[in-house]
């Protein structure tokens, strides 16, 4: 059984049931085939997984990145179906997993560390993100690299390869709310003159 929350632009925080010190995923939608061609362009091990033919499955396909390739190791492609009766079971709620952008706080920043943070803007790059300028923060980490996406940016700072904060837009002083063992949650408004873009 998961859980989430859907932000106003989009994306969505899907939690399972997991230990405590399990780490954080980053899913990234897009289409399963253009993923697979990518990952062959660029030499990136995959592995993709469809959906089995029966009445329960899962309305997804999806592309998971083999381990020890630095930052895509946490992170994976999601390709949603789209036709309705793929959404019919009860089991999967439709909801979390395939709304429209709405109303709501939005998500604005994902911050990943990475082992080797140019090989990780390349290959933030290669799937379709724009380099920015830096990013400053008063909460850790406090420094990186900013790549723009379509939904939402990633910062990526020095670290070991791994998921560690989101940045929630809300009012006020930006809060830090600790979900995990390496996964931070900042809710708020930093100051102009810390945190470009």
């Amino acid at each position: 059984m998961a859980r989430g929350v859907r932000f106003s632009n989009g994306p969505f925080l899907d939690v399972h049931q997991a230990p405590e010190e399990g780490r954080a995923l980053l899913g990234l939608a897009g289409k399963i085939g253009d993923a697979e061609a990518l990952a062959g362009r660029q030499g990136w091990r995959a592995r993709a997984e469809y959906p089995p033919e029966k009445p329960d499955a899962s309305p997804w396909s999806l592309l998971s990145f083999r381990r020890d390739q630095g930052i895509l190791s946490v992170m994976f492609v999601i390709d949603y179906a789209t036709e309705p009766q793929a959404w019919a079971s009860p089991i999967f709620n439709g909801g979390l997993y395939d709304r429209p952008a709405g109303q709501g706080a939005a998500l604005r920043r994902v911050w990943l560390t990475a082992a080797d943070p140019d090989e990780a803007g390349k290959a933030l790059q290669a799937l379709g993100f724009v380099r920015g300028g830096e990013a400053l923060s008063p909460v850790a980490p406090h420094a990186g690299w900013i790549y723009r996406g379509e939904a939402a940016d990633i910062v990526v700072a020095s670290g070991e390869d791994a998921v560690v904060r989101f940045d929630v837009e809300g009012d006020g002083p930006p809060q830090a709310i600790r979900l995990g063992a390496q996964l931070t949650a900042v809710v708020g408004r930093e100051r102009p003159e810390s945190l470009e873009g």
